[in-house]
């Protein structure tokens, strides 16, 4: 038992994640108290603490990581990703792309339709982030003042 503890000990000053080190102060707590009041201290399940407890003897350091999730497969290739997302970065830098755009141009290139609000995770998964355009007022340009102020006498 005094192993275990020291060996947690030595991983905690190497680990720098802070989920892997919040499972391993978890198993740390197993060695002295219960299942049940380490997960009332940790504010989780016992059978969570159990889980992470487990996958600790039996894996070691590496069975306190996140396991990679399956997914649905992407409809398009890695190839054709690179290769929309460098025009995106390559042409017009200055004025930027709407979501549109990016929607319309990934159709062009391989035929598949996302919808806007995909063809947005996808661009921030490049690395983009949408810009919502400042709002302006009505006030600021003279032609559009004298059209409002006929608006509202009226």
């Amino acid at each position: 038992m005094a192993n275990i503890i020291s060996q947690i000990n030595v991983s905690l000053k190497r680990t720098k994640d802070p989920l892997i080190r919040e499972r391993l102060l978890l198993v740390r707590a197993t060695q002295k108290q219960s299942l049940r009041e380490v997960a009332d201290i940790f504010s989780c399940t016992h059978g969570k603490v159990d889980y992470w407890k487990q996958r600790y003897e039996k894996l070691g350091l590496r069975g306190l990581q996140t396991k990679p999730q399956s997914g649905r497969p992407k409809k398009i290739s890695q190839e054709q990703e690179k290769k929309i997302k460098r025009k995106v970065r390559k042409h017009n830098p200055v004025q930027g792309w709407q979501t549109k755009q990016v929607n319309e141009l990934i159709r062009e290139e391989t035929g598949v339709m996302y919808t806007e609000r995909h063809t947005l995770r996808i661009a921030q998964s490049w690395g983009l982030s949408q810009i919502t355009p400042r709002p302006r007022n009505i006030w600021s340009e003279p032609h559009l003042v004298d059209n409002q102020l006929t608006n509202i006498c009226v």
